[in-house]
């Protein structure tokens, strides 16, 4: 189990303890653990205090989560500990397992011979013995090919995501789409811009190595989609400017929290003032949203806006391709995932 997964576990447990009111030895103990190693931090005491204020809340559980990822990604011992309590030992064998018995009984003279497979009576003939011989190798290839799918699948899993800092700006650049990437009213409005982690990086970028930004849409009626990517050293650096990054959107009164499926590590979203009537200046009614994911190293965003209403599927595809295109980038591959809508 990964850190993500495991860090996703412990805060389900958590929540569902919680909610019912649970008092087990297990669920103290898993209480103690996170609160314990978050309480260290004041990232982690941010998150803790979310949580406490809001019981149950989607943005108090994505806090949670991605703190306690960053503590057990750098800490092996704690997620041994966590595994222990929310893994319990397997149940135990049984004595008498139960057996499934089939018995293939050749049987009588050289000529009349009786080959019996289960409740079946077969007459043994050439063609019988040949034909079941050829069963046998053909299952025999079915389990082996089954087998190593099973193989192949598992270990594909397994090394399907590595997190790995982008260290060079064309990588970091790559992660933005182009125009192929997107729907075909997309056309790029400028050229993107890639800088240095130096270059106007304030103390709060610890750990930031470059940031690519480009803006894509059409004019009319309206589709704008600015998309942001910041590269970090260390997939810890990465999740605790996240975490700021949301704080500081949490406490803007202009945008509200809204749903958002789950990408990368962790990811959240928020409209800008939801229920107003705004209007661009073709005096269009529009609507503007932003989404962000934490994926390893990387930290995306994209802000959407549009006039046509098409907000939340669009949004969700975009932000959905930059977390896609961050995670290519860290395995080693070119970012190719695209966005339709």
């Amino acid at each position: 189990m990964s850190p993500t997964d495991l860090a996703s576990a412990a805060v389900a447990a958590l929540a569902s303890g919680a909610a019912s009111g649970a008092g087990t030895a297990a669920f103290t103990r898993l209480a103690e653990l996170v609160r314990s190693r978050l309480g260290r931090s004041d990232e982690g005491r941010g998150a803790l205090g979310l949580w406490d204020a809001e019981p149950g809340s989607e943005q108090a559980a994505e806090a949670v989560r991605a703190r306690l990822t960053v503590e057990l990604e750098g800490d092996p011992g704690l997620a041994e500990q966590l595994r222990a309590v929310l893994q319990p030992g397997p149940p135990p064998v049984p004595t008498h397992p139960p057996t499934i018995t089939q018995r293939v009984h050749i049987g009588g003279d050289a000529n009349r011979a009786t080959i019996n497979v289960g409740p079946l009576h077969l007459q043994k003939t050439t063609g019988v013995v040949a034909t079941l011989a050829v069963i046998g190798v053909v299952l025999a290839l079915l389990v082996a090919l089954g087998l190593r799918s099973v193989v192949q699948l598992l270990g594909d899993d397994e090394g399907e995501r590595q997190v790995a800092p982008l260290s060079e700006l064309a990588t970091v650049k790559s992660v933005l789409p182009d125009s192929d990437s997107l729907p075909a009213e997309f056309n790029s409005q400028g050229d993107p811009v890639v800088t240095t982690g130096e270059q106007g990086c304030q103390p709060e970028c610890e750990g930031l190595l470059f940031t690519a930004k480009t803006t894509m849409g059409r004019e009319r009626p309206q589709k704008t989609a600015v998309l942001h990517v910041a590269a970090y050293d260390s997939a810890p650096h990465a999740a605790q400017q996240f975490e700021q990054i949301r704080r500081d959107l949490s406490d803007s009164s202009e945008k509200t929290l809204i749903s958002f499926p789950s990408m990368g590590d962790t990811s959240t979203a928020y409209q800008f003032t939801p229920g107003k009537n705004m209007l661009n200046e073709d005096d269009e009614s529009i609507e503007e949203a932003e989404a962000g994911a934490l994926v390893g190293t990387v930290v995306v965003f994209v802000r959407y806006t549009t006039a046509v209403g098409d907000l939340e599927p669009s949004l969700i595809a975009l932000g959905r391709m930059l977390a896609d295109r961050a995670q290519q980038a860290q395995n080693g591959s070119t970012p190719s995932a695209t966005a339709s809508f």
